[in-house]
């Protein structure tokens, strides 16, 4: 590939133009984003060979990334559009896709073509061009989806690229795709911060994190994830968000019913220990 254009230079991003550089997938990576400083850092840190302010840059661009947070994907699409050639294709990375879809069908008109989601699950709760990573794709499931307007040699590009980068490739609708990660991704996240928070209310919070250990830890990491990323998240993908949340709350009371029931409640707890178990991940 002879020209990358990443715009958003955060961890996914910055893991992009870090391992496109490291591994000379790519001739040039120009990064683009809101913020100077940021860009700086990245060029610094060998994320990217140039940095730009002027979209009119992406002009020749083999490929366009769009790493920002999901609900800045729109205005995104907007800035560059009048500076696509035909030949270029567009992807994003963000975590939920069907919201995305219907903005760019909405926004690209004839450009809609080379529009194809993407959606690494890799990541961490680091962010900022520091946190990038040469080998985070490393056999990593990366989520495509496709639309009905795409060419098979577009769909063909976007798996190479991504298989450069050591990630497998699955193509999935959109729709289920933002069910399924509702439930393994945007819930668990939800759910350490909803902790966290009922923790941060308490009088006695810093004696209570004095004494928190391993399991605490675990569980709460990803709570220190992007507020601006997982807030866009949460509001792209409300629907699917709210019927899990409420499928929760019938667990929650469940097991409120069960405290007075041993046997039930060990069924409970096995059940759980099991599943956790036999995943194999």
């Amino acid at each position: 590939m002879n020209k990358l254009c990443i715009i958003g230079l955060g961890l996914l991003g910055g893991s992009i133009g870090k391992d496109c550089i490291a591994n000379h997938h790519v001739k040039h990576v120009i990064g683009f984003g809101r913020n100077k400083k940021t860009l700086e850092i990245a060029k610094q840190l060998n994320l990217v060979h140039d940095i730009s302010d002027d979209y009119t840059d992406i002009h020749d661009a083999d490929l366009v990334i769009i790493a920002t947070p999901v609900r800045q994907i729109e205005k995104v699409l907007n800035q560059i559009k009048p500076h696509l050639s035909e030949k270029t294709i567009i992807t994003d990375v963000g975590s939920t896709k069907y919201n995305v879809l219907t903005k760019a069908n909405n926004v690209l008109g004839k450009h809609f073509k080379n529009f194809i989601g993407s959606h690494p699950i890799a990541g961490s709760e680091k962010h900022g061009p520091e946190a990038a990573q040469e080998s985070l794709f490393h056999d990593k499931n990366i989520i495509v989806t496709t639309h009905d307007q795409n060419a098979d040699k577009d769909i063909n590009a976007i798996k190479s690229f991504w298989h450069l980068l050591k990630g497998k490739v699955i193509i999935m609708d959109a729709q289920q795709h933002d069910e399924i990660f509702s439930t393994v991704s945007h819930l668990p996240h939800a759910l350490a911060m909803i902790f966290m928070n009922m923790i941060f209310q308490k009088s006695n919070k810093d004696q209570l994190m004095s004494f928190a250990a391993s399991g605490f830890r675990d569980f709460t990491r990803i709570a220190a994830s992007s507020p601006e990323m997982w807030k866009d998240i949460f509001i792209e993908n409300r629907d699917a968000c709210i019927k899990d949340l409420a499928e929760f709350k019938k667990q929650i009371e469940l097991f409120e019913k069960i405290l007075n029931d041993e046997d039930q409640l060990e069924n409970f707890i096995d059940s759980a220990s099991q599943l956790r178990k036999n995943w194999k991940y």
